[in-house]
C-alpha cells in the first residue's frame, strides 16, 4: 500500500474494455487522470474484463490505448485471471475450471453441428473453445448445442458474442 493513501476503504473498478472503457479517446484520457488520482489517494484497484486473450489484450489494447496497469485482468471471457501484470494465469482459478472440464469431449460433441466453424488456434484457450456462427443460423443451432452438451452431461457456460452477419 502506498504510504500517502488515506486510511479508508479501497475502491474497486471493474470494467469491460472494447467499446466500454476504450472507445472515446477524449473521455478515456480524462478518466485515466481521475483513475490515477484515485489510485494514489484511495488505493483504487483496477480490474479489466475482456473476451480477448492475454496476447490480444497486450498487443491491441494495452500497447495502443495507453491503458493503466490493471491489478486484475480477466481475459478470454473470464477463463484466465491474471494479477498485477503477471503473464501466468491464476493457478487456483485454472484448477477450479478444470473440474469437470473435458475439452476433447466438447469438441467431439460439437464436431458435426452444421455451420458451427471452429475459430483459428489463436482464439482457442485451455478452458475456452471458440466457434464462428452466422446470426441467421444461431436461433436453431444454439438450442442444439445446449442439448448436445447436456446430453453428454457436460457442464457448460457458453457466450454468444460477435455473431457473423
Amino acid at each position: 500500500m502506498l504510504s500517502n493513501q488515506r486510511n479508508c476503504e479501497k475502491f474497486l473498478l471493474v470494467t469491460d474494455l472494447d467499446d466500454t472503457l476504450v472507445g472515446d479517446n477524449e473521455a478515456f484520457k480524462a478518466l485515466n487522470s481521475q483513475l490515477i488520482q484515485h489510485r494514489r489517494e484511495y488505493g483504487l484497484i483496477i480490474a479489466y474484463i475482456t473476451g480477448r486473450s492475454l496476447e490480444s489484450y497486450q498487443k491491441e489494447l494495452k500497447a495502443k490505448r495507453s491503458l493503466l496497469e490493471s491489478d486484475i485482468l480477466a481475459s478470454s471471457v473470464g477463463t484466465e485471471i491474471y494479477y498485477n501484470g503477471s503473464s501466468i494465469p491464476n493457478q487456483a482459478w485454472s484448477e477450479h475450471l478444470s473440474l469437470g472440464w473435458d475439452r476433447d469431449l466438447i469438441v467431439a460433441t460439437l464436431a458435426d453441428v452444421p455451420n458451427l466453424i471452429p475459430q483459428p488456434d489463436e482464439a482457442q484457450r485451455t478452458f475456452k473453445i471458440s466457434y464462428f456462427l452466422n446470426q441467421k443460423d444461431s436461433t436453431a443451432i444454439l438450442p442444439q448445442i445446449e442439448f448436445l452438451l447436456q446430453e453428454q452431461g457436460l457442464e457448460r457456460n457458453f457466450q454468444h458474442t460477435n455473431v457473423l452477419k
